[in-house]
């Protein structure tokens, strides 16, 4: 008689492709199959507990742990790298489905090698859209501005150690992104890397979200739960938005920060933990430790070491490479062909002070190409607040607070921008309306960075 176990164990394993299974909520994996053992080199025991993010990164987009669909049913699939005990790279093909059991989410997924061959990390990083000496190590952040270069110099100086590291910049800049890149290139990085959203829990979840708590400690409380400190044991745990967090939560946190230990909601028993913390906000912290929303033990504790992510209005010449970015990603998504965009659009892009940020950019982005019926995104196919927000051209524009070099040099860029879009990016056709020698315009190109924020120039 053959068992059910029996059988489910002896498919698991027969199975061509590699399946994992992971804890949605730890984001670890907790099972796999002879296969993915075979392709990772893991040991089965170095797999369970192994981190997501250590043992996937993203192939083309920004995220890369699966979005559900609807639990039960197979989501899209998704192209991703998995990443080899050995550090070799090779692009995967995932299937994932949402499964519901005993109080737990699990997402089974299914691997399969991709057509593309076995690839080595260098050769990854390289071919991202960023791609410069500082910068390839760090694929998910785009960006070729001097500003983004500070902040990956300052991912690579501080990954090393085990300092606790304050993300700090406005919302949608990218902040989970920069404390995921700081993981993974840490000694912790195949180790769990766990999120907390601290503004989306109030102050009596946040403790238990956080410690843990023990059968009976509260009504609704039927068993222990484990914390996200114990599931982020031996790797990260990102705090965001952690200058939501109440008073009471910020000193029970700062015990933990200083101790290296905790106690479950209703238990006496202290645990234990080794944890790195990387904290993110959008709020001035020392504003607000100055004023009394924020203790000032726990600001000083946090801000060991920090980085500042500056707005994308700060780092227009970004721009251009994160449109490219999202363009390809959600056209492939959308199932378009969308390739381009006029250079009128690009300009529109460029003159948008973007609140958002980065966030901001891709919906309008991800908007236009699900608006635009051509193969170029126009300007009509924006969002109409962008198109609405392109400001006036004239002297009294310009702020009083300003120089005159700063208001001539301000001027010239604008008088510039304006004839290649009356000129639709030609070149000698833009150096003719101007009045000048055509040998110049790459000079002035290049002094206001036109070359690569305008996007599609041409010599006729």
């Amino acid at each position: 008689m053959i068992h059910a176990a029996d059988l489910y164990h002896t498919f698991f394993n027969i199975v061509d492709d590699s399946i994992f299974v992971v804890d949605a909520a730890a984001k670890t994996v907790v099972e796999a199959n002879a296969r993915a053992i075979n392709t990772t080199g893991f040991q089965p025991e170095e797999l369970r507990g192994l981190a997501f993010d250590r043992l996937f990164r993203p192939a083309k987009g920004v995220s890369v742990f699966p979005e559900p669909v609807d639990k039960g049913k197979r989501s899209s699939r998704d192209e991703l790298l998995l990443v080899k005990k050995d550090g070799k790279i090779v692009r995967v093909n995932v299937s994932a489905t949402w499964v519901e059991w005993n109080l737990t989410t699990y997402l089974f997924l299914i691997v399969r090698e991709s057509d593309a061959t076995l690839i080595c990390a260098s050769s990854a990083m390289e071919n991202s859209v960023a791609s410069w000496s500082e910068q390839k190590d760090f694929p998910a952040i785009i960006g070729q501005s001097e500003k983004i270069r500070d902040v990956c110099r300052l991912i690579g100086a501080v990954a090393k150690s085990d300092a606790t590291v304050l993300v700090q910049g406005e919302s949608g800049t990218g902040k989970e992104i920069i404390a995921n890149a700081i993981h993974m290139h840490s000694h912790r990085g195949r180790g769990p890397f766990v999120k907390v959203n601290c503004a989306a829990l109030t102050e009596t979840l946040l403790e238990s979200e956080l410690f843990g708590h023990v059968k009976g400690a509260f009504t609704g409380a039927i068993c222990d739960r484990c914390g996200r400190f114990k599931q982020a044991d031996g790797g990260t745990i990102l705090l965001d938005e952690i200058g939501s967090m109440s008073l009471t939560g910020q000193a029970k946190l700062l015990r933990v920060l200083q101790e290296h230990e905790f106690e479950p909601v209703g238990s006496s028993v202290t645990t234990p933990v080794n944890v790195r913390v990387v904290a993110s906000t959008n709020v001035d912290l020392a504003k607000a430790a100055n004023e009394g929303k924020f203790r000032e033990d726990l600001y000083y504790r946090l801000n060991v070491f920090s980085i500042h992510l500056p707005p994308l209005r700060e780092r227009k010449e970004d721009i251009f490479l994160l449109v490219q970015h999202f363009l390809g990603q959600h056209s492939r998504t959308l199932g378009t062909d969308i390739q381009t965009f006029a250079p009128q659009t690009h300009a529109l892009l460029i003159e948008h002070d973007w609140p958002g940020n980065v966030r901001e950019l891709e919906n309008a982005i991800e908007h236009a190409i699900i608006v635009e019926k051509g193969p170029v995104i126009l300007p009509s196919s924006l969002p109409m607040n962008l198109v609405k927000s392109r400001p006036a051209r004239d002297v009294s524009g310009l702020s009083a607070e300003m120089g005159l070099r700063e208001k001539l040099i301000l001027l010239e860029r604008q008088i510039l921008l304006d004839t290649l879009l009356q000129a639709h990016g030609v070149k000698k056709n833009t150096a003719a309306m101007l009045g000048i020698d055509a040998r110049n315009l790459p000079y002035l190109l290049r002094k206001h960075r036109l070359n690569s924020e305008f996007g599609h120039l041409s010599d006729n």
